[in-house]
């Protein structure tokens, strides 16, 4: 009888990204979501009866592009600290594409769901917390579920990624890790138009069934970008 492998699970090398804080979050924006909540909730109890009031959140989504929308999100501390930790479950599991998706969509990741679900459950409290007083405000619409993951788009043997939609999710958002330690990337909109990599920290946001795009190339370095694929479902 042959002796039973042990599976030996990833350890959270920094604490405390288990467990989710306000410094988590670019300042300006945290701020802002504070002082929205309370226009926030008073339209949802007025059931839409009354017009929206405009909030501090509008001062920092932008729209470059046609219903493409940038907020800064996550602190550069944050990030840095997600970095590091990053290069430890590079270290232990490593850069895959998932079988499951399809190859236009295939980028080599580590799913932290299936990784570490500790890391999993404290960013997807920041999407309860943050991203849905912004996708309320964007769309009148919340999430309550979807994927995270850490891709390394590292184009080097294509000119840039293919074109394709997000067709698992409802509402992509895209976070750079790293920009600035790379060179090119971006990503363009089919008849819409490219946005330039944003700052390490900040979040592009798009509806993911209905807007096609593909990553633009990446001339040297390694562009790290936390993407959430997010769920609107019924509760």
């Amino acid at each position: 009888m042959s002796k039973a492998v042990e599976v030996q699970e990833y350890k959270t090398k920094n604490i405390l990204l288990e467990h989710p804080a306000d410094w988590y979050i670019d300042e300006q924006t945290f701020n802002a979501v504070q002082s929205s909540l309370p226009n926030i909730v008073n339209f949802y109890q007025n059931k839409g009866n009354n017009n929206p009031v405009k909030n501090k959140l509008h001062e920092v989504i932008k729209e470059p592009l046609k219903d493409v929308y940038t907020v800064p999100f996550f602190s550069e501390k944050f990030c840095s600290i997600l970095l590091d930790e990053m290069h430890n479950l590079e270290d232990f599991y490593g850069f895959v594409p998932n079988p499951d998706e399809d190859v236009l969509r295939q980028i080599p990741e580590i799913t932290f769901q299936d990784n570490c679900p500790e890391i999993y459950n404290s960013l997807f409290q920041t999407i309860y917390t943050i991203g849905n007083p912004i996708f309320l405000n964007i769309w009148n619409r919340h999430v309550n579920g979807g994927a995270i993951q850490i891709a390394n788009y590292n184009l080097k043997d294509k000119k840039q990624g293919a074109w394709h939609h997000d067709a698992s999710a409802d509402i992509s958002m895209v976070v750079p890790l790293n920009t600035g330690e790379y060179k090119g990337g971006g990503t363009e909109f089919l008849n819409r138009g490219t946005v330039e990599p944003l700052p390490t920290g900040h979040a592009l946001i798009f509806p993911s069934f209905t807007h096609m795009h593909r990553g633009l190339s990446v001339e040297s370095g390694n562009r790290y970008l936390l993407v959430f694929w997010l769920k609107c479902m019924e509760e």
